[in-house]
């Protein structure tokens, strides 16, 4: 298994279609999102990592949707009030992380997920 490394200290990417998110990503913590090609995502563990922190009442499991802007996405969790929520893009276009967070202007980008490539 092979992950594809950036920062998000590095570039805004846009990401255009949620067909570039399709797949498994994961983070260091072992947390990982499943973003489909309909625009919605199962995710394991947010509870434990920053977006729980920002939003309380995220679950172990928890499923939603995003809408993309950009270079970054509009985020709604099932069952849960967590408006202002965001994932942000960052890296290059061939490789890139997806984090949480609500303020992706100031640096709130923390909790990076990678892609897993099989």
């Amino acid at each position: 298994m092979t992950f594809l490394l950036s920062s998000c200290s590095d570039y805004p990417v846009e990401v255009n279609t949620v067909g570039q998110l399709a797949g498994v990503w994961s983070d260091f913590a072992g947390r990982t999102v499943e973003f489909k090609d309909d625009g919605t995502f199962t995710a394991e563990g947010l509870d434990k990592a920053d977006a729980g922190d920002e939003c309380p009442g995220i679950a172990d499991r928890q499923h939603g949707t995003v809408s993309l802007v950009g270079s970054y996405g509009e985020v709604t969790f099932d069952g849960v009030d967590c408006e202002g929520m965001k994932i942000g893009f960052q890296g290059s276009p061939n490789s890139f992380v997806v984090c949480f967070s609500r303020d992706l202007t100031s640096g709130g980008c923390t909790g990076e997920f990678s892609r897993k490539e099989g």
